[in-house]
């Protein structure tokens, strides 16, 4: 990994950093710095909403300001929970406001209904819609579990948004542009230009407020936390053995102990997250994509459709990714989606993410386009059913650094091998099977 104009630091002065990294890195401390060269800070911009629940909350943002920003907090639910230690969704929709350009699965219509398999779930849920469509996402559940947010009219005025109008709408589509050295071997490293629009740039960059907001305002008195993609049950899912989409989870439900598990890894720090499936490649920290705004296409690893985590591990991970956005900003990295900024978070700020490797699902379970992460923290296959998770600095960028955390196996319907990931390629027309 080469020295670029931007001061990016070398990979061997990385692996010295490593060395010394602490459970929590200090939000001003990210082992890249770019010279030093900052952007804004989420102090500027993080206000608690209402009064934060929890002392740990409270505590946690009078660290962040500095000061007693918060004198006291609740230690009540505004409701009560749906069951003891029931973990809380929370997802955002603003519909894009070109619906006539948008290709189907993009549009208003098919969020809808995705939403709605939601609302099927009967977990407690958090969302975040624009007042205009505030009763048509009420009428889809009412009970007190299904819990609207309208207070930001549009997406720009959210806080992480209400300042990045220019960038997303001209800064970010010119560093788009500016993207080189992809060719159809690339495959889905490469970048797609239809996501490249100011509108899905803010509802991606939206993501780490809303969990910092709904974090907040807690109104469940929860510590278990699941972010999830409005439209992350598509329509293309597997069927039950009743012919409904997606009926299997539908019925199921979360599991507790399984993201208690997860949260067991990621602790306070962070979140565990999926990963992409890497057939086409993966950047080490030599890689120039750290270093050349024109290659951090390269750097997408993570799909950021589902995440778990703590009270505390989402206010650290969304903290540290609202800093990076911002300080690639001041420094023209394109931060135009949240999947060319997560692998930044990675290296910046170990154990923010702890991440589960791209495994395909049993063939009941399959669909084109599966992330097992929608399933696994599920009842899905029964309790020994459980994703794999590792710390990604170590499985992916950095292969002989050591964490301090140890990687947790795969078990029940969820355990692989190289012969179930040949299949399910052949099965997509992914490879030509091999002649026996």
């Amino acid at each position: 990994m080469g020295t670029y104009e931007n001061g990016f630091d070398q990979a061997s002065s990385y692996r010295e950093k490593l060395k010394r990294v602490q459970d929590l890195t200090p939000l001003d401390e990210p082992l890249i710095s770019w010279a030093g060269h900052r952007g804004r800070s989420p102090r500027e911009y993080l206000k608690p909403p209402v009064l934060p629940y929890g002392r740990e909350v409270a505590e946690w943002q009078n660290a962040l300001s500095g000061r007693r920003e918060v004198a006291w907090f609740r230690d009540t639910p505004e409701i009560p929970p749906i069951r003891q230690d029931a973990p809380t969704m929370v997802l955002i929709f603003y519909p894009r406001p070109d619906q006539g350009d948008a290709r189907p699965i993009h549009q208003s219509a098919s969020y809808l209904k995705r939403i709605e398999r939601i609302a099927q779930m009967g977990e407690q849920t958090i969302l975040y819609v624009p007042p205009e469509l505030a009763e048509t996402i009420r009428a889809m559940r009412p009970d007190p579990h299904w819990y609207i947010v309208d207070s930001y009219a549009t997406v720009w005025d959210i806080p992480t948004n209400d300042y990045q109008r220019d960038n997303f709408a001209n800064k970010q589509p010119r560093l788009f542009s500016e993207f080189d050295g992809y060719t159809d071997a690339d495959g889905e490293l490469r970048p797609v230009d239809r996501y490249n629009r100011a509108h899905h740039s803010a509802v991606c960059n939206a993501k780490a407020f809303v969990m910092y907001d709904a974090v907040m305002r807690n109104p469940f008195g929860s510590d278990r936390w699941m972010y999830v993609d409005a439209g992350f049950l598509f329509d293309d899912g597997p069927k039950d053995a009743d012919g409904v989409i997606w009926g299997d989870l539908i019925k199921s439900g979360l599991d507790e102990a399984k993201i208690d598990r997860a949260i067991g890894v990621s602790r306070d720090t962070g979140v565990v997250m999926g990963e992409y499936s890497h057939r086409d490649g993966c950047p080490d920290i030599e890689d120039e994509c750290w270093s050349d705004p024109r290659r951090t296409w390269r750097g997408r690893q993570f799909i950021a459709n589902v995440y778990v985590g703590s009270s505390l591990g989402m206010l650290n991970y969304s903290a540290r990714f609202m800093q990076t956005v911002d300080d690639m900003d001041a420094n023209g990295l394109y931060t135009g989606r949240e999947e060319f900024v997560v692998a930044f978070v990675v290296l910046r700020y170990p154990n923010s993410v702890f991440s589960i490797p791209w495994f395909p699902l049993p063939r009941a379970l399959d669909y084109r386009w599966q992330f097992p992460g929608k399933l696994v923290f599920s009842r899905v296959g029964g309790p020994e059913s459980v994703p794999p998770i590792v710390d990604p600095i170590a499985a992916l960028y950095v292969r002989d650094y050591v964490p301090s955390r140890s990687s947790l196996p795969a078990g029940g319907i969820y355990v692989t091998s190289p012969e179930d990931c040949y299949e399910w390629k052949i099965r997509h027309g992914l490879m030509i099977s091999k002649a026996k």
